[in-house]
């Protein structure tokens, strides 16, 4: 049974508290989203902006953490290191399919090219049924994005489910206004469990932070840690026990971890006006 499953049903969501910060001698591992969560969303993947203060940012914590800190996105690798600049930490690229841990060591999900082909041919047909869709081809996997079509969502959703029967071995995975044809098998919740395993996150507190539908199998393996889960922006229904209304509060969020754990001060909860 898929973990989402557990996701609970509710006609009046619970308000979610903001998260705490880190109380003096607590261990944390950051995993970290991007899209959503640590960059606004573009109408384009590759428009997207890393700014330096955000670089220097996630450099610092990465380093006060003793390198316990990894982002884990929907996109590749090769993508996510031309945004960030080829950085050191730990990445989990395409929702796992990809995994370079601390050490440098990858791991990557192989899939025949001529699965590869069919999948693409398939996204790129249902596309261009759908003007102003966008295809995103990530090698491994394809996305179809609607951010300039929305009202195409539902519709291209509807086309993957139907296509999926001919495209052995690959799954459906949406998210926020984009549906993806990956392999099966993998996702962000088990690439965080893969990672928990080996130093430096071994033994720590994870704590994720996540904006969509695909995060929550990030939140589910999280809470399975005991750790924190943090949704960002206010979709429902969520696993996530804690809540920051978008990407500038997870900046400042961050920054608060990231001074406390530098300066051992008692912890204080993140402003109530930050509560979604």
């Amino acid at each position: 049974m898929s973990l989402l499953s557990f996701i609970p049903e509710m006609s009046v969501p619970p308000m979610l508290p903001a998260p705490p910060l880190p109380a003096p001698g607590d261990r944390w591992a950051l995993f970290l989203d991007v899209d959503g969560t640590l960059l606004p969303f573009a109408d384009r993947p590759e428009e997207v902006v890393v700014s330096d203060r955000l670089r220097v940012l996630l450099a610092d914590l990465y380093a006060t953490l003793d390198g316990a800190l990894a982002l884990v996105s929907g996109r590749g690798l090769v993508d996510l290191d031309r945004l960030f600049g080829a950085p050191p930490w730990a990445m989990a690229g395409l929702h796992g399919l990809q995994l370079r841990h601390a050490n440098g060591e990858m791991r990557e999900t192989r899939v025949s090219g001529s699965r590869r082909s069919l999948a693409l041919h398939t996204a790129e047909t249902i596309s261009r049924a759908h003007p102003g869709t966008l295809i995103e081809n990530k090698e491994l996997a394809v996305a179809i994005h609607s951010r300039t079509a929305p009202e195409h969502f539902e519709s291209v959703r509807h086309a993957v489910e139907t296509a999926l029967p001919q495209l052995h071995g690959y799954e459906m995975q949406a998210g926020n206004l984009v549906v993806e044809l990956k392999p099966e098998g993998m996702d962000k919740g088990k690439a965080v469990a893969e990672l928990m395993a080996s130093e430096p996150f071994a033994g720590r507190v994870p704590v994720y932070l996540g904006d969509d539908l695909t995060d929550e199998y990030g939140f589910a393996a999280t809470n399975l840690e005991n750790g924190l889960s943090v949704r960002v922006g206010s979709r429902e229904p969520s696993l996530a026990q804690y809540t920051l209304p978008g990407t500038d509060a997870v900046h400042a969020w961050l920054s608060r971890v990231l001074n406390v754990i530098k300066q051992g001060a008692h912890p204080h909860a993140y402003p109530s006006g930050g509560n979604a």
